[in-house]
């Protein structure tokens, strides 16, 4: 179970290229939590949740929430423009919280992807979505495979090491 207080008032996480800090506007309302994004005059992007709940899980829950969608629209954006790049088509996109893996795609072109990946920098989330796409063309890790990604990110490499090296640091969210 990942740390509740990684979600409270204040907090900072991780977001793409940057950071996303966490702000709790108490209400009344002890029954919701209504959650937007906003950007201060020094451009800070903030994440406002605004309930009268007690609780830090409540919270958490929203921001992943928050989270999950903000994600699958990035990846919406991102398999289209590189599905378009690679030729390949693509059935469905699922957003989900896997434990081993950042992303999947089936026989039928149904691409999974691990909501974590929004919090890493963008080059990173583009590599996993091109690695999904590239089964579209070889269902396998074979060499011809890892051109096909090679062709759309020649540094595929690079990314692919840092997540390695990184992935751990984001198991707690």
């Amino acid at each position: 179970m990942s740390d509740c207080s990684l979600y409270d008032d204040g907090k900072e996480l991780p977001l793409g290229d940057g950071k996303i800090r966490l702000c709790r506007i108490k209400t009344r309302d002890k029954e919701h939590i209504r959650v937007y994004r906003k950007q201060s005059q020094s451009k800070e992007q903030i994440l406002c949740m605004v309930s009268g709940m007690e609780g830090g899980e409540f919270y958490r829950a929203a921001a992943i929430r928050w989270l999950r969608e903000y994600a699958r629209a990035e990846f919406e954006k991102k398999v289209r423009f590189y599905a378009d790049k690679m030729q390949v088509s693509v059935n469905r996109i699922a957003v989900k919280e896997q434990k081993t893996r950042w992303g999947s795609c089936s026989m039928k072109g149904n691409l999974n992807f691990n909501w974590k990946l929004a919090l890493m920098p963008e080059r990173i989330m583009d590599y996993v979505v091109v690695h999904e796409l590239a089964h579209r063309k070889q269902m396998n890790h074979s060499a011809a495979f890892w051109k096909e990604v090679e062709l759309v990110l020649p540094d595929y490499r690079e990314r692919k090491q840092w997540l390695s090296e990184h992935e751990k640091e984001f198991a707690e969210y």
